[in-house]
């Protein structure tokens, strides 16, 4: 899941490099990670429908992620006096989108809930809008309703009957952008007190110590440790959320935050593609129509929000 790349958008923004060949390797670096989070996705679906608990998947990859970090000298640096209070917030973030997402892989196409939490960032720009007390342009609320308008079309529920769709799966894909939408808001307080790295870092944390209280009620986790299953369960703990975060922290400091952004809205799209490979998984043509609206309109919010940072810098 992409759940880093737009809290990474209140990073300062470094001046576009002119070398058009290592710029071209941070695009390709940022569209390695959105692959690896796709592939990750799919590969989370195949475990779930071997039977193992989404929960039990989004416990161990929070445990996963915080034990690579940890080993990152850059993550473990102090930090310049954060809160407790916006530490924890952050990991009760983390815990939740990693439990709804899951939850909603389990129930949905892959691709449909990656382009149902990827209506995040129209989240947060309406929440910034609300807090600066300053409405949205025209332009704003054109993206918002060309994205609603693909969540509608992608979720399935256009022109199908109630029962043929999943309606608590596309809750707990409308849940993963609203809690997407926490984690990056919170996670711009949490990096100015500790990095990048040292957010995060504090933020899995924070979430496995959660999780650790909630498995505690739940009894072992046996499937998750089943042998056979401990592959795939390592693979999107390290490659499905470490090493994306790293590729695409090292890609976008080669380019500006919104190409940065544009090449991440890439994931549901490979998502799509690997699932149509691995699970079979098939789009109808007014669900791609959807996704498409989605991906528009979060392009279009990326790009006019960068503007705005911008203009006010």
């Amino acid at each position: 899941m992409a759940e880093p790349a737009f809290s990474l958008l209140t990073m300062p923004e470094r001046p576009l490099i002119n070398d058009d060949s290592r710029a071209a390797w941070g695009l390709a670096s940022i569209v390695l990670a959105a692959a690896l989070w796709s592939v990750a996705a799919v590969a989370a679906r195949d475990l779930f429908d071997a039977g193992m608990d989404p929960l039990e998947l989004a416990a161990a990859r929070s445990f996963i992620a915080a034990f690579c970090l940890a080993l990152i000298p850059a993550a473990r640096r102090k930090g310049t006096g954060g809160s407790a209070a916006a530490v924890i917030s952050l990991g009760l973030s983390i815990a939740l989108v990693n439990a709804v997402y899951y939850s909603a892989i389990a129930r949905l196409d892959v691709a449909v809930a990656l382009v149902l939490q990827y209506t995040a960032p129209a989240l947060v720009v309406a929440w910034v809008a609300l807090r600066m007390r300053r409405p949205p342009t025209g332009e704003v609320i054109l993206a918002l309703v060309v994205t609603f308008a693909g969540v509608v079309l992608v979720s399935g529920i256009f022109g199908a009957s109630v029962k043929e769709v999943d309606l608590l799966g596309v809750v707990f894909g409308l849940c993963a952008s609203i809690f997407f939408a926490t984690y990056t808001l919170l996670s711009e307080k949490a990096g100015a007190a500790y990095g990048v790295m040292g957010a995060l870092l504090r933020g899995f944390s924070a979430a496995s110590v959660m999780w650790i209280v909630f498995q505690a009620t739940r009894g072992w986790p046996s499937e998750l440790l089943e042998p056979a299953n401990i592959p795939l369960v390592l693979f999107v703990g390290i490659a499905g959320t470490v090493l994306p975060f790293i590729f695409f922290l090292w890609g976008v400091q080669q380019v500006r935050a919104e190409r940065g952004a544009i090449a991440a809205t890439s994931e549901p799209i490979l998502a799509a593609g690997v699932a149509w490979i691995w699970l079979g998984q098939a789009l109808t043509a007014i669900q791609i129509i959807g996704g498409i609206l989605v991906i528009a309109g979060v392009i279009s919010l990326q790009i006019r929000r960068n503007k705005v940072v911008a203009i006010e810098v």
